[in-house]
């Protein structure tokens, strides 16, 4: 629009007569048409963005259609200004066929107003035949454009459905590839119990073999130290009372061995009553109750969050063994903590009920986070664990169909997770 002024040069050469006239339309054409490009990029331009392709256009066709009419000259060489208008503004503006139409029929309209009425018959053809040329270019002009249109239309059509196409499959391929992520997570996690079973059972059979081993060697030397406390009786008072040390070392150590035995045995064959509704709440309570001692003498606060209706299926007496090692478990690791505390929470998660214990104590590093469930792993000092009662743990869950899990942050907080199924009835109270 801006080099519609600088065309006067043509005006001057073919028109000087008109040469005044020609400029002072083509300055008020492109003084209409400046406005109109500087308000494309306003917010209330987006309302009119189709009303652009036809009127900019229009606006220069109609003053060269005036210049014609002004000329008198029906077979004026203007002509191609009409075809510069429509060529130029569908390189800038992508035209709908509609939008085509109505600016092809106006143009049209616009230049035959402007010719029909200066065409002259003086005994020759020339200016007729002139006309009928520019006419004939004009139309075929719009025919490209039509056809041009058509193709990059088509063109720009199939480049949305292969953009959608390629959009479809990259969230098809992502969609894929978290199942495929999730599916590998759980072969990982199924995998791990797996393994974490068959070492339980070997250890079990193992434990089983220990025990029957142990057992009756252990029956004789209880029965011979009963023997032997009744047999010192006879001696004199200064033997009595040296010898009398002495079994009694012995026979807290045979009690101590005795402790490890029912320990494995336990861990080898852990009772099971069978499964049935447990009111989890009423289980807290429970256990509660019975380490309300510890827990005292541990000046720790206990809470207890676990709503009323939260029925698992297991068995009781394990789930109340399981939430009391780890409730010890946390009494030892907060011993030293100035402000320790203890959380039983429960809530349900889709399908399962899910019970937490976690403390503030020291945590559980990364490296022994990974083995705590391993049978005779343990931190603590020789003689005050046999590294037994996580293993335990695991072994009461997977008994009841649940699971068991662990998760800690050094110095911050130790939290473990048991999963159970939900029961379809309530647990009696």
């Amino acid at each position: 629009m801006l080099l519609v002024p600088f065309c006067a040069v043509l005006d001057w050469l073919a028109y000087p007569t008109h040469f005044r006239e020609f400029v002072l339309l083509r300055i008020l054409c492109s003084a209409m048409c400046i406005p109109l490009l500087l308000a494309l990029d306003r917010p209330w331009a987006a309302r009119y963005h189709r009303v652009y392709p036809v009127i900019l256009p229009l606006l220069p066709a109609l003053a060269i259609c005036l210049m014609i009419y002004f000329s008198g000259d029906g077979s004026s060489s203007y002509y191609a200004g009409l075809m510069l208008c429509l060529v130029g503004t569908s390189f800038v503006f992508h035209w709908t066929f509609r939008e085509i139409g109505i600016t092809v029929a106006l143009v049209l309209l616009f230049y035959f107003a402007a010719t029909i009425p200066n065409l002259r018959y003086d005994g020759h053809l020339s200016s007729i035949g002139l006309f009928i040329n520019n006419t004939l270019f004009i139309l075929l002009t719009c025919v490209i454009l039509y056809c041009g249109s058509r193709q990059h239309h088509a063109i720009r059509l199939r480049e949305f459905v292969n953009r959608c196409k390629v959009e479809a499959q990259r969230e098809e391929l992502s969609r894929r590839n978290e199942e495929l992520s999730a599916t590998l997570k759980r072969l990982r996690e199924t995998e791990a119990q797996l393994n974490q079973s068959e070492k339980l059972a070997s250890i079990g059979r193992l434990s089983a073999g220990i025990v029957h081993e142990i057992n009756n060697p252990l029956n004789f030397v209880k029965s011979a130290l009963f023997v032997l406390k009744k047999k010192t009786k006879n001696l004199p008072p200064e033997t009595v009372e040296s010898l009398g040390l002495i079994l009694t070392d012995i026979g807290e150590g045979v009690d101590r061995v005795a402790s490890i035995v029912s320990d494995l045995r336990t861990f080898a064959h852990p009772e099971n009553k069978g499964s049935s509704p447990v009111n989890l709440s009423q289980t807290v309570a429970k256990v509660n109750r019975l380490m309300a001692k510890q827990i005292g003498d541990a000046e720790a606060l206990l809470h207890c969050e676990v709503p009323a209706d939260l029925i698992a299926f297991g068995d009781e007496n394990h789930i109340i063994q399981i939430l009391i090692n780890l409730v010890q478990n946390s009494l030892d690791a907060l011993q030293g903590h100035p402000h320790p505390e203890i959380t039983l929470s429960a809530m349900q998660e889709g399908d399962e009920l899910v019970l937490r214990v976690r403390d503030n104590g020291t945590g559980i590093p990364e490296e022994h986070l990974q083995r705590i469930f391993d049978p005779f792993f343990t931190t603590k000092e020789v003689g005050q664990g046999m590294g037994l009662g996580l293993s335990l743990c695991y072994r009461m869950m997977q008994g009841m169909n649940g699971s068991i899990t662990a998760a800690s942050q050094t110095g911050t907080f130790t939290e473990f997770t048991l999963r159970f199924k939900p029961a379809a009835a309530p647990a009696a109270a």
